[in-house]
């Protein structure tokens, strides 16, 4: 599937930006079903979000974001039965090495975005010193990722009904997922490549 990354910008969003990047996933979310409209979400004030703007409205058409807490307070090793050997792998990573990549959703019509949004969290992590991130992932997400983007998230425990759909906790590497969500110059704002602050 081609991605028309062209007609977006993809960047940090702080200030103003980041409240709009909040509205929209808690208003796409509850759109879905995945989220009551009286829900307190626990992971707003520890998250930095990302958002996709479309250059000719300048509107914020797609968000995503990083948890960055400590491991076991992560949506993924928290909520979800991990397989064990997974589980002793994550215990053993260095404190600060990895975070939670989730809240992506995007307005309906706007299918060039999930790649940038997750390639500019990501390429943010890996300034940060990260190297994977958990994701429990919708499981029309997960495969809609594998079969249109190529990327391969490992799966590393038993799927659940989670926030309104079944969810697949997994983990993705990501150096190895940069090179595959590889972005032209410029589509990133703060990032010069993948990985490299600007």
């Amino acid at each position: 599937m081609k991605r028309d990354t062209a007609a977006y910008r993809f960047m940090l969003a702080e200030g103003e930006l980041r409240t709009s990047a909040i509205t929209l996933h808690r208003q796409r979310y509850m759109e879905v079903g995945f989220m009551p409209p009286d829900f307190q979400d626990p992971y707003e004030k520890g998250s930095r979000y990302f958002v996709a703007r479309h250059e000719a409205t300048q509107r914020t058409v797609g968000v995503c974001r990083l948890v960055l807490q400590e491991l076991w307070t992560l949506p993924t090793y928290h909520h979800f039965e991990l397989f064990e050997h997974e589980r002793r792998g994550l215990e053993q990573l260095k404190p600060g090495t990895s975070a939670e990549l989730g809240a992506l959703t995007k307005v309906p019509g706007h299918w060039g975005v999930t790649a940038g949004l997750m390639a500019t969290a990501l390429a943010h992590a890996a300034t940060l010193g990260m190297s994977q991130v958990l994701c429990c992932s919708d499981q029309r997400l997960f495969h809609s990722v594998r079969a249109h983007l190529g990327l391969s998230p490992r799966v590393i425990g038993r799927e659940r009904l989670f926030y309104g759909s079944i969810k697949i906790p997994c983990v993705l590497n990501i150096s190895e997922t940069l090179e595959q969500l590889a972005l032209p110059p410029g589509a990133q704002e703060g990032v010069s490549a993948p990985g490299r602050a600007a």
